[in-house]
């Protein structure tokens, strides 16, 4: 028997506050070319980013799979939520990459052909040149496998019954590895291991397969019972293994953490994030107001940082983001105000309204009776 969750959870805006905020120190700060290394750790928020998308799209459609208005009202809702704001960024961006490139090509790199950021293939073309084209809009390739995700899952939860769910999505988690094994013996370049959706389902798909869990009856009881033990298992058996993978790789010079180290990174975030709503004290932390805002601006946030440093070191200093100086770094900090600020203004102004113009589309009454209510086995 399966229970629909109805109220927000407010860890998970704290938590995806973090994973913003750690992509932002990553890019500002670990990432550019005299960057500290130890915080060149933007990886892992956007591994805990997928695992948040796939645990709250995935828990949306859970709830309202048997709705009459299944998909229309979920692709409006996103539609409002995602497109306005992405649109108008890629344009204004568009344009100021070819005035940069016209009057100062050492600021930047060129961008990818427009056609590919308008119809989010972006990182199909990463994948096949390798090339990272311009750091303005290399962050969007996230977004196109977000994207494709949204495509893909709806009709997954819809036509798979709920006594074979969990079964196709431990098939799929698993395929995932394969398929990352198979660029590798393939000699694909190392950004196809990275940005191609097969390649990142697994952390979708295991923020999917918490969402089910956390909505199965009995097995959510089991998870927190003797003092949430499970999910502390979960988190250290995931470290643990992203640990030994890397000592593995480094001792043996093999790529294992590229085939199946997203798998224990998954395993270590999902156990986490359930860890953090089952009521915890370190869960607590979590609804701190400042990582809750940062949560609620990180979309337009996370489209906005990096042209906007990159404007304002070129613009100042003449150059590319940097941190080598201590001209470098305060412009890199006025960059990091700036950038909350516009995603501020956002998403009071633009995206809020949006979303709340969205929601007038609910969903149905259920329309599908006995299939769905079969309990996740």
């Amino acid at each position: 028997m399966n229970r629909k969750i109805s109220g927000r959870l407010v860890e998970l805006d704290g938590l995806r506050g973090l994973a913003c905020l750690s992509v932002l120190i990553a890019h500002y700060f670990g990432e550019v070319a005299h960057g500290f290394k130890f915080l060149a750790f933007g990886w892992a928020g956007v591994d805990l980013f997928f695992c948040l998308s796939g645990f709250l799209i995935g828990g949306i459609l859970l709830d309202n799979r048997d709705s009459s208005s299944y998909f229309w009202t979920f692709y409006i809702r996103r539609s409002f939520r995602i497109f306005p704001v992405y649109y108008v960024t890629i344009s204004l961006v568009l344009i100021a990459i070819a005035w940069g490139q016209a009057n100062h090509p050492g600021w930047i790199d060129a961008a990818l052909p427009s056609p590919a950021y308008y119809t989010y293939s972006q990182n199909f073309i990463l994948a096949l040149v390798g090339d990272h084209a311009t750091a303005w809009l290399l962050p969007t390739w996230t977004l196109c496998v977000e994207e494709q995700f949204y495509l893909l899952l709806p009709l997954i939860i819809y036509l798979i019954p709920c006594d074979k769910l969990l079964k196709i999505l431990f098939l799929l988690i698993t395929c995932a590895s394969v398929f990352r094994l198979i660029l590798l013996l393939l000699g694909a370049d190392d950004m196809a291991l990275h940005v191609l959706l097969p390649s990142r389902w697994d952390l979708l798909l295991l923020g999917v397969l918490a969402a089910c869990l956390y909505r199965r009856q009995g097995v959510w009881e089991k998870l927190i019972s003797r003092n949430r033990r499970l999910l502390k298992w979960g988190v250290a058996s995931g470290a643990v293994g992203m640990v030994a993978l890397v000592l593995i790789d480094k001792h043996f010079d093999l790529k294992s953490f590229d085939v199946v180290g997203s798998f224990f990174v998954g395993v270590c975030c999902i156990s986490f994030l359930l860890l953090t709503i089952s009521g915890t004290v370190e869960g607590a932390r979590f609804r701190s107001r400042i990582l809750c805002y940062f949560g609620t601006i990180s979309y337009g946030l996370y489209l906005v940082h990096q042209p906007i440093a990159g404007l304002l070191h070129g613009f100042l200093l003449d150059g590319r983001p940097d941190v080598a100086t201590t001209a470098q770094i305060l412009v890199t900090l006025g960059a990091l105000t700036l950038s909350i600020i516009v995603a501020s203004i956002s998403w009071k102004f633009f995206e809020r309204p949006l979303v709340k113009l969205g929601h007038r589309w609910r969903y149905g009454r259920a329309e599908r009776p006995a299939r769905s209510r079969v309990s996740m086995a």
